[in-house]
């Protein structure tokens, strides 16, 4: 039975030390605890039950503490999203949260728990159950633990427990039912503390555009997957990934919803107060073109209505090869659908870096062209359209020598100082290699990244990586700093973090210099 005392906590721990990326900061709310929070509520109707959101970026990490022990006896389930870089916060939560009350559930999901699912339930008691990319099962499961019967897991896509022998066991997600979640109610986010105000004003703060237009940004999820997801993959990590990318994707490795519900979930925002678009789904004209080409032909009444000036606006990712190879889809995209920001993996800048990301294209028309080319040509086609840019910059890779880093930053300085007021932000850093991704892989097996820095004439030290393998094997804490240090050691050994520092610099200058935002939390 469930009583007025059983409150479910979602929770996005801040970082547990400096993180050398944009990837959780305080403008936007965590989407995915979001439509948890959303599908659970549906599932309970009017039954008493407690939803609490916390975000430890907006609020610290101090405050989600304070909250646990207050709160900690009527505590139900504690759900953590968990990336690499708030991971050892999240456990030390939810290891609080288990010496003041046993009885609660303790549940991890997102991309580091899915990457490491089975170390995870292995080495920390403290956590009873994960999910991977699903919404229903985990509501399901939630729903039957509050009314005391969970049923047997294989009643629960996605669920991850402890089988009789103590081993990891994973039910596999159903990707069906994706067209099936629920329209995200954004205002659970200010469930417990406020949130969403102080994610517009740091938006308002950060994008000189945001505060001109008066522009209130949510973030929406009309599609996920990524055309470099397709093929073989090792361990779950699809081989084609660019190899700094940590998303391990569900069995389908794209899935969108039908155009009708594509439009619903965007009304809905924009019902809820919301003018501008944050389209989570990855590299837009080419991996979800038939959904957004259905979706500029038949616009819904509401849409169309609204005068030109009232009309909610949109910004995404994009692969420089969609506006290269297909212009007239930038086009559809920019005037009818009124997506005016793009995200651009500029990353190394020169060819062989592009190669050694396996940013080169992933097929089709331009994949025997230069990689360079399409990001220019991408460049020009946003300059020409009148539209912004936040270019993605990764300044290390495999093998990564002080020539090809001069060669790059000299790239990237050239553009910027030609087309300034295109850049809406520069997103930087040396490569951090997150457990799911191909760089990863490198430090746990150092014959692989030996072999794969061959094929470009270049080198690791083999020594230091065999040295640290058992230890990127084993654990599943890591602290950011030590991974990037360890991989340039190791996978970079002609540069050091010296001269990692100085590029990192002379790029926040060049920032600096012109007024880019730098990161800008996207």
């Amino acid at each position: 039975m469930i009583t007025q005392q059983d409150l479910v906590l979602f929770v996005n721990a801040n970082d547990t030390s400096r993180h050398t990326t944009s990837a959780n900061t305080s403008i936007y709310p965590n989407l995915g605890l979001l439509t948890l929070m959303s599908a659970l509520r549906d599932k309970l109707d009017a039954d008493g039950t407690q939803l609490g959101y916390l975000d430890g970026v907006v609020h610290s990490n101090e405050t989600i503490e304070e909250f646990i022990d207050a709160h900690a006896h009527h505590l139900h389930a504690v759900c953590f999203s968990v990336l690499t870089a708030n991971y050892g916060a999240s456990i030390a939560m939810a290891q609080r949260v288990k010496r003041q009350n046993p009885n609660a559930l303790v549940i991890l999901g997102n991309d580091h728990f899915s990457a490491l699912y089975e170390r995870i339930m292995q080495r920390q008691p403290s956590v009873d159950f994960g999910f991977n990319d699903v919404v229903t099962g985990f509501a399901d499961f939630v729903a039957d633990s509050l009314r005391g019967h969970i049923k047997t897991p294989e009643t629960y896509p996605g669920l991850v427990y402890r089988a009789t022998d103590g081993t990891a066991a994973k039910v596999p997600e159903d990707a069906r039912e994706y067209a099936t979640l629920p329209l995200v109610d954004y205002s659970l986010a200010d469930s417990l503390l406020p949130h969403q105000e102080l994610y517009l004003q740091g938006q308002q703060s950060v994008y000189f555009f945001m505060r001109e237009r008066e522009l209130r940004s949510q973030v929406v999820d009309i599609g996920r997957g990524c055309v470099k997801f397709a093929g073989r993959r090792l361990e779950g990590v699809p081989l084609n990934a660019c190899d700094f990318c940590g998303i391990i994707p569900g069995s389908k490795e794209i899935i969108w919803p039908e155009v009708d519900k594509a439009w619903a979930i965007l009304e809905n925002a924009y019902r809820q107060g919301y003018n501008y678009f944050y389209v989570t789904a990855d590299e837009l004209p080419l991996t979800m073109w038939r959904l957004l080409r259905g979706m500029a032909a038949n616009q819904p009444e509401w849409f169309r209505r609204l005068p030109q000036s009232q009309k909610p606006s949109m910004f995404g990712y994009a692969r420089a090869e969609a506006f290269a190879t297909v212009p007239d889809r930038i086009d559809e995209l920019v005037n009818v659908l009124g997506l005016d920001h793009f995200f651009i993996g500029f990353d190394g800048l020169s060819d062989i870096s592009l190669r050694v990301m396996n940013k080169q294209p992933a097929g089709g028309r331009g994949r025997r062209d230069l990689p360079m080319a399409h990001n220019l040509e991408a460049l020009a086609g946003a300059v020409d359209r009148g539209g912004m840019i936040t270019a993605g910059l990764v300044l290390t890779h495999l093998g990564i020598t002080p020539q090809i880093m001069a060669e790059n930053h000299a790239m990237l300085t050239e553009i910027v100082d030609k087309h300034p007021k295109t850049f809406a932000a520069l997103d930087f850093g040396p490569v951090c290699p997150i457990p799911g991704s191909q760089s990863f892989r490198y430090l746990t097996h150092p014959e692989y990244a030996e072999q794969r820095a061959a094929e470009h004439g270049l080198r690791v030290d083999r020594e230091f990586l065999e040295s640290r393998k058992d230890f990127y094997r084993s654990s599943d804490d890591f602290d950011m700093d030590e991974m990037i240090a360890d991989f340039v050691r190791g996978c970079c050994p002609d540069v050091t973090m010296d001269l990692v520092h100085e590029y990192l610099t002379a790029t926040e200058d060049l920032a600096n210099r012109h007024g880019i935002v730098i990161g800008g939390g996207v």
